[in-house]
Formats: C-alpha cells, structure tokens, sequence
C-alpha cells in the first residue's frame, strides 16, 4: 500500500543510451585544375587601324577652313548672280522671284540706306504681278508696244507708292498709331457682306488681281493706317499753327465789316470760291460733316459763324437764306495740312533713294 512518503519521492526516469552518430563516408572530391583562360585577339579599332596607315584621325583644320571658305564664296556668287538679275536685268524670272523671298534685296529706301527704311524687290514683284493681272483682265497685250508703255508707267508708280508707304509708316511711328487685327476683320467683313459672301471676294480677287485673302487684309490694314495718320495730321496744331492764323486773320476782317462773298473769293481754299463760297441750299445729311449741318441750321439768316474746325480745316460758314427745312449757306474754307499735303511736304524733305531703274 503507497503511503504518502511513497508518493512524494520522485519518479525515476530510465537513462538513455546515448546513440551513435553514424556517417556514410563519402569519397574526397576530387578538383580539376582550372583551364587556363585564352584570350582571343580582339580587332583593332577604327582610328588603330588609320594610325597604322599613318592617318591621323585629329580633325584638319585646314581643310574645314577651305570648306568654309568655299561655301561662303558660293553662297556670295549666287547673291551677286541674283542681284544682277534684279537690278541691272530687272528679272521678273519664278527663280529670282523665290530668291527674294529669301534675301530681302532692296529696291528704294526712304531716309535710311540699304539695311533699313527699305521696300524690298518681293513687295516691288508683288505689285507689279497684281499689275500685270488686272491689265490683262483688261484684255492688254502686255507684249504690245502700248502694253508695255502702260507697264513701265505703273512700275514707276509702284516705285513711288513703295516710298510713300514707308513714308507713312514713319508717319505712323510719330503719332503712335496702330492697327488691331479686330479692326481690319472688322472691315474685311463689312466688305464681305456688301460683296455677296466670302467666296465671291475671294474669286473677285484672285480674278482681278491674283491676291489671297490675306493678301487683301495687308491692303486694309494699309488704308486703315493712313485714314488714322490723317486725321492726326489734320488734328496736329503745330502743322496747322498757319492754316488756324489765316482762319482768325479771316474772322477779324468780318467783324471789322469786310464782305462774305468777296473774302471768300480772296481767301478760300476750296472749289466754291470763285462764287463767293455760295454751297447753295442744303438739307440734314446732305453736307456730311455734323459739325457744319449743326451750325448751319442753328444760325439766323445774315449771320455768320466762329470758326469751325473739321477734318477739312477751318471753315466760317454764313447763312443767307432759308427754306422749309433746307438752309442756303456759303463758306470760308482755309485748308488745313491733310494727309496729301503732309505727304508732298516729307517727300520733299526725305533722303530716298532708288536702287533700280525702271
């Protein structure tokens, strides 16, 4: 029978046996020796292969300097060929034509030299291409003798239209004057319309004149310039400080009690003078400048005005008869300097010059 001293000893564990590790034995690998490397003749590079020749890969100075020189001596022969053919041929050839697309030879240059204020012979080609399209839409034998009288003529004035458009660019330089792309699609479209559609410009054009689209709006954007340089010209007190002397040494003399009629034959610059000024009788609208229509018709019979500045110049208009809702005026018109008179006063005073001969 277990007691309880019996249940407090501990259990006995068997010993194990220690076990022996047993290994196969494998035979010792044996090493081959390691093949011994055999480098293979690699081939001998590109600039190797010239330096055993005795050829030097080095760049040759020399010879990129004769290259060099040689195009620059081609590029100026064909400079000089062509511009032979533009100013002592007077070439109109397709191939002098593209040359001048590239190179700007210039034929006239307005207080500037040859590099700049110039018209090159592609604006001078331009024209003379429109030209030679509309007379021949005319039905003129331009291989005529009258045909070719009437071209020599118009190139002369496409010379002369080339110098006056630089002339007014200039003009448009002082007076800060610009033109938006706004305003000549403006124009263009009010052109359009009146003309019937796009399409019908467009063929008109190129029928009359063998113009682009394009083409046309360079023209606007040129008229658009001008009318612009008028009317600062006209507006340019400085230019007018003789035209504005006049008009009040004409205003004086009325109100010392000189006659309308009779300074008007003596002073007046427009094509009613030789009648006294006399306009005859005039409606709203019918004389186009508001300026004039709203003194007119607010002045009593026998009165005479202030002096009344227009696009035209200075103008003292007197009333002298009304009827119905028409008035009779006559008028003093001292001229200011307009865009004509500007332009024939700086042609008169410019450095142009002219690089061919027509």
């Amino acid at each position: 029978m277990a007691t309880a001293s019996d249940s407090k000893k501990p259990k006995s564990t068997s010993a194990k046996k220690p076990v022996k590790a047993t290994t196969k034995s494998t035979p010792a690998k044996t090493t081959k020796p390691a093949a011994a490397k055999v480098e293979t003749p690699t081939k001998p590079g590109f600039s190797e292969r010239l330096k055993k020749l005795g050829v030097k890969r080095e760049p040759n100075k020399k010879l990129a300097v004769i290259i060099g020189v040689g195009a620059l001596a081609a590029l100026v022969v064909t400079l000089v060929t062509f511009g032979v053919l533009i100013y002592k041929n007077k070439s109109e050839s397709r191939a002098v034509e593209i040359a001048a697309m590239i190179v700007p030879y210039p034929v006239v240059s307005v207080n500037g030299s040859v590099l700049w204020n110039v018209a090159t012979y592609r604006q001078y080609l331009f024209e003379v291409n429109s030209i030679k399209k509309y007379l021949q839409y005319q039905g003129t034998d331009l291989n005529s003798k009258e045909g070719k009288e009437q071209l020599a003529k118009m190139k002369k004035e496409i010379l002369t239209r080339l110098e006056n458009n630089i002339i007014y660019a200039q003009g448009a330089r002082k007076y800060s004057i610009t033109v938006s792309q706004k305003e000549i699609e403006d124009q263009y479209n009010n052109i359009v319309k009146e003309a019937g559609g796009p399409d019908k410009v467009k063929t008109t054009l190129d029928k009359l004149y063998g113009w682009t689209v394009a083409d046309f709006k360079d023209k606007i954007r040129d008229g658009i310039l001008q009318q612009k340089l008028g009317d600062k010209i006209v507006k340019d007190d400085k230019l007018n400080a003789t035209a504005k002397k006049q008009a009040d040494d004409v205003l004086k003399q009325l109100g010392s009690g000189a006659d309308f009629a009779e300074l008007a034959k003596k002073t007046s610059t427009d094509g009613y003078a030789s009648n006294g000024g006399d306009l005859g009788f005039v409606g709203r609208g019918q004389l186009g400048v508001p300026e004039l229509e709203d003194a007119a018709f607010k002045l009593e019979v026998g009165k005479y005005s202030d002096i009344i500045k227009t696009q035209y110049g200075y103008h003292i208009i007197k009333v002298t008869e009304k009827k119905d809702d028409q008035v009779r005026i006559s008028q003093i018109l001292i001229k200011a300097t307009d865009l004509d008179s500007w332009l024939k006063d700086q042609r008169s005073k410019a450095k142009i010059a002219e690089y061919i001969k027509i």
